[in-house]
């Protein structure tokens, strides 16, 4: 559906954060266009990742994000009979689906699916504000825009600077920024040790940067139920790529794929999720290295590399015989939902978006580092939301060590194991661009942080919290004419707090 009145904010994005920023602007009085670039509403917790995360102090999630969004899905299988107070953070990618689209109507907002921006030729950018944006109905014009989105296009369209990659310790001073090899996970009895997706040692000095991000993986859904879809043998299939997975199996003893997917809680109606599970498991390092500035061809390349990795792994569970019967019998007691992901352009039941962790982040008025998740840098005088979660980062790279060794380069303790994160506090000047860039746009995905910065924040329930910030933000710059950076803090707190946001908690005061 579309209007002929331009709207007061265009969001690019119907993830969490613009979903919450459409929904504080409704309640400020302000009108919405969101645009997504893909065919789906609810960003990838629509699309798959329906095991939230959710912080280490649990009064840290609130506002909007929390009472609307989580316990909206709670209130949907309390109304189906299911009262558990868990299904809001552990629940059906359909269900996600259908409270996101609730909540955007609620918002009043005009919603265009496919939506994609693709280089500056989309954006208007005049006078160091962005103008108009290029839809296929013509270009539509606002006063204020949120980009919402995981690959933050319509912010590097418009000029904004911005950072791909892992920055130098240097840099930033931080303990686990660039490449870390001593931290590194390492995984022995392979031989041999090369063939993808083992890629090339790498030849950096230790702390040095790079353009390589976190591994990506579909967060998949799987069922036992009667009428679960067989696993699809995808085009291209070759069993040869699964080989290191085969000797991981061997080497660790595991029985089947159930030992795999069922180790975390199930979801409900008997479903399961898949994640990383292994050192070589779903996430596919190397080949998602070029999605942030690739364009949306190349995009499109990278996430039918990964669909062909993902249903291929579960094939060769299924059915490769250099996997004992009894494993391949245990896989095929599980398939694909067929009441998940039912028009997925991947194939009914496999999801339909892919999980973008870590993408293009701004350098804005602040950025966000390592030093701010940690005493005593982690209070902040304009706080928007509180978090506490580790620092999570997927492998970035495999590479051969020795004639038996893989390396899993990237993480930040060399396990499955997150390095600690005290509880912080988020500024808003982590949301917009410094001054003397653009002045009305403000950025709660894509944020202001560096490589180890967002590792721990990256987490939907805080983006949520940062589109609500976003919201306010655009709402007290079109009420006062001024531009985002000259933002009142004192007005912003007292908005986002007259509907339920945390912005400080006891337990900092008690860690200062």
């Amino acid at each position: 559906m579309t209007e002929t009145a331009d709207p007061d904010v265009v969001v690019y994005g119907a993830t969490l954060a613009g979903i919450m920023a459409a929904l504080r602007l409704k309640l400020r009085g302000y009108t919405s266009l969101v645009l997504e670039p893909t065919g789906h509403v609810g960003g990838i917790v629509a699309g798959g990742l329906v095991k939230s995360d959710t912080p280490g102090v649990p009064a840290a999630l609130a506002g909007l994000t929390q009472d609307r969004f989580f316990a909206g899905i709670g209130a949907e299988y309390a109304a189906d009979g299911l009262d558990d107070p868990k299904a809001q953070y552990l629940f059906e990618p359909k269900v996600a689906e259908r409270v996101a689209w609730r909540l955007l109507d609620e918002a009043g907002a005009t919603v265009l699916l496919n939506a994609r921006i693709h280089d500056a030729g989309d954006v208007e950018v005049r006078g160091g504000r962005i103008v108009a944006v290029r839809t296929d109905d013509g270009w539509r014009r606002a006063g204020f825009f949120v980009d919402a989105s995981y690959e933050g296009d319509l912010m590097a369209a418009a000029g904004v600077p911005y950072a791909v990659g892992r920055e130098p310790a240097s840099q930033y001073g931080e303990a686990y920024a660039g490449f870390q090899p001593a931290r590194a996970h390492r995984i022995r009895s392979f031989r041999p040790n090369t063939g993808f997706p083992v890629g090339p040692v790498p030849d950096s000095a230790p702390g040095d940067g790079d353009a390589k991000v976190q591994a990506y993986n579909f967060r998949g859904v799987l069922t036992r139920a009667a009428d679960r879809l067989p696993f699809p043998k995808p085009d291209g299939y070759d069993p040869a790529l699964y080989r290191h997975l085969g000797s991981l199996l061997t080497q660790r003893g595991i029985p089947g794929l159930s030992s795999i997917v069922t180790h975390t809680a199930a979801l409900p109606h008997g479903k399961f999720q898949t994640n990383q599970a292994l050192f070589i498991g779903f996430d596919l390092p190397g080949v998602n290295w070029d999605y942030p500035d690739g364009g949306w061809k190349r995009r499109d390349e990278i996430i039918a590399e990964q669909v062909r990795w993902h249903q291929g792994m579960l094939y060769f569970l299924a059915n490769d015989p250099s996997l004992p019967e009894s494993f391949r019998a245990d896989a095929r007691t599980f398939g694909l939902p067929p009441d998940e992901f039912t028009d997925s352009p991947h194939g009914a039941g496999f999801p339909h978006a892919l999980y973008v962790r870590e993408a293009r982040r701004m350098v804005g008025e602040h950025v966000f580092t390592e030093h701010d998740t940690q005493r005593p840098n982690n209070t902040k005088p304009t706080a928007v939301c509180c978090w506490q979660y580790g620092l999570d980062c997927h492998i970035v790279q495999y590479y051969p060590e020795g004639d038996d060794t893989i390396v899993g380069e990237g993480s930040t303790t060399g396990s499955f194991v997150n390095a600690p994160a005290d509880l912080y506090q988020l500024p808003a000047e982590s949301l917009f661009p410094a001054r003397g860039s653009v002045e009305n746009l403000a950025v709660p995905v894509c944020f202001s942080a560096s490589h180890v910065g967002i590792l721990s924040p990256r987490m939907e329930p805080t983006y949520g919290m940062l589109g609500e910030a976003a919201g306010e933000l655009a709402a007290q710059s079109l009420r006062t004419g001024r531009a985002v950076q000259d933002y009142d803090y004192a007005s912003l707190a007292a908005a986002l707090s007259e509907r339920g946001s945390v912005l400080e908690l006891p337990e900092l005061e008690a860690a200062a």
